[in-house]
């Protein structure tokens, strides 16, 4: 017969307790996300981001080695764990202490009609397009790895009502697609696809009580998002995801009503976009369809900065698309004191009279530095003469680290950046070439994403992120995802335009490319 323990757990010092109960060397992390108990898990349980730590008060947990290597040895004797390596064998008692916050800011901007027409992209007028005399709504999401982007439109002006803000709550099981894709093939699809299904039903939810408007009202919804996204929604098996040659179960369009998909009680028609590839999906698709790739004619790149650094090349008779390993350091994953664009998070840094000065969202305490903080202090620290070119940290503080708001940037915080913006680089390198020009020679650089919307351009290209030739040709697009999203409720011709982008894409395999390390390696260099 199992050995059944029970944890008490609490969430603060003054908290009340939940109990969770769990077989005899079953993992904690598991048993207190199946108790819904909402905890930081950034790296997928491998034991490397330290986000998932709690603090034993009373029983015994062993010392893991993964411990042993994020955790101090003070730490380890006041009692600290990692959730994901522990594995109880009798009843304690712990304390949820995570080193970051769940409460991201999302970026929600989107395109505006006025934008898309300064842009030269084709509007259709709303005289062929919103034809809704009564007060119908419909819905636009952009279901992202890390948050959740709703908005709700007018169908009758096609006027932007309200919008609303999510965490995707997927993230307790890594912060990256390849944690998930991990996580649904050790058998935890299920839990991931219910996960995401209470997630848009939550945000729908609230978001018709922030506009004050009822569901009988909605009359359609549209999801976008990236591939695993799609297929952990649906609860499609995510086995090719992971592996070569990375062959989705459907990349098309995905008409279906919304009690059946997320559970809600009105049956609303719901249609999810489609994708071009396993990494490069839907959300793509949309941002594309947003900044007018559909009839762009000279040569544009359309960058999303987030964990899958997602690169399109090109114009309307002709794309290159990939996906790149940038890894989470752009949203403050694997970096020690990193964070996502939470309130405390340091995103802004500069040196003044050799004093260091920096911001933080919302003018929060400092509680770390997300993606955008790290560009801007190791680009700061750059300018000082405290990083050399190659990444190294001076000897002063090669050990102990660069001190920042009783935190402290490490020389392996700076090597996460160095391979997340080199992949970058290496991509939209390995595009140019194959349309064969130079960077003079694009017209414009889109860039989406919330990591994006934040960038300071001068100092993404200090770092090398950039070429400089693209300083002055970036256009920063917010959600282009959302955009997308939206233009499809009110676009009737939204179909036949991501069918002629979709058709004109041509997926590029980096790591097949012959000069992909030659120009990795060397791009590792600031």
């Amino acid at each position: 017969m199992e050995q059944r323990i029970v944890i008490k757990v609490f969430k603060s010092i003054d908290s009340r307790n939940s109990l969770v109960y769990m077989s005899k060397g079953d993992n904690l992390l598991d048993a207190l996300v199946s108790s819904n108990l909402t905890i930081s898990n950034e790296c997928g349980g491998m034991g490397t981001c330290g986000k998932c730590m709690i603090r034993l008060v009373e029983g015994a947990l062993d010392i893991s080695t993964q411990d042993r290597n994020v955790l101090s040895e003070h730490e380890l004797a006041e009692g600290y764990r990692l959730a994901c390596t522990a594995y109880p064998d009798r009843d304690c008692t712990i304390m949820l202490c995570s080193r970051t916050s769940d409460d991201f800011k999302v970026v929600t901007e989107t395109l505006s009609y006025n934008a898309i027409k300064e842009s030269s992209m084709e509007v259709i007028s709303h005289s062929k397009t919103f034809l809704h005399e009564k007060n119908s709504y419909a819905l636009a999401i952009d279901l992202g790895t890390t948050t959740l982007a709703f908005a709700i439109i007018s169908l009758r002006d096609g006027v932007i009502i309200d919008k609303y803000s999510a965490n995707n709550p997927q993230r307790i099981y890594g912060a990256d697609v390849v944690s998930r894709i991990k996580s649904s093939n050790e058998g935890k699809l299920k839990m991931l696809s219910d996960l995401i299904r209470k997630g848009l039903r939550d945000g729908i939810y609230a978001l018709l009580a922030k506009a004050d408007t009822k569901m009988s009202n909605l009359e359609k919804i549209i999801i976008s998002g990236n591939t695993t996204m799609i297929h952990l929604l649906m609860e499609y098996p995510c086995d090719n995801l992971g592996a070569y040659p990375f062959k989705p179960i459907n990349l098309g369009i995905i008409n279906t009503f919304s009690d059946d998909l997320i559970g809600l009680n009105d049956r609303i028609p719901l249609m999810i976009l489609p994708g071009i590839s396993a990494f490069v999906g839907g959300d793509v698709t949309a941002g594309l369809l947003a900044c007018g790739f559909y009839h762009k004619e000279e040569p544009c790149i359309f960058i999303d900065l987030g964990t899958n650094g997602e690169i399109v090349l090109g114009h309307k008779d002709r794309l290159f698309v990939t996906s790149t390993a940038a890894g989470p350091a752009f949203e403050g994953g694997n970096i020690l004191y990193g964070v996502g664009s939470i309130p405390g998070a340091i995103y802004n840094v500069s040196f003044k009279n050799k004093i260091l000065s920096y911001n933080t969202i919302d003018n929060a305490p400092p509680v770390g530095l997300c993606g955008t903080g790290l560009i801007e202090l190791v680009s700061e620290l750059l300018i000082e003469g405290l990083i050399d070119r190659s990444g190294l940290l001076v000897d002063r503080y090669f050990d102990s680290g660069y001190p920042i708001a009783g935190m402290k940037l490490i020389q392996k915080d700076i090597r996460e950046l160095q391979l997340a913006k080199s992949a970058i680089r290496v991509g939209m390198d390995i595009l140019l070439k194959k349309l064969g020009l130079s960077y003079e020679e694009l017209d414009e650089v889109y860039l989406a994403g919330g990591f994006g919307y934040h960038l300071d351009i001068e100092k993404a290209v200090m770092i090398g992120l950039l070429p400089e030739a693209l300083m002055n040709k970036v256009k920063v697009v917010g959600n282009a995802s959302l955009s997308g999203a939206i233009m499809s409720l009110s676009d009737s011709e939204t179909i036949k335009k991501m069918q002629d982008i979709i058709s004109s894409a041509e997926e590029v395999h980096l790591s097949n490319e012959d000069d992909f390390n030659d120009l990795f390696i060397n791009y590792l260099s600031f």
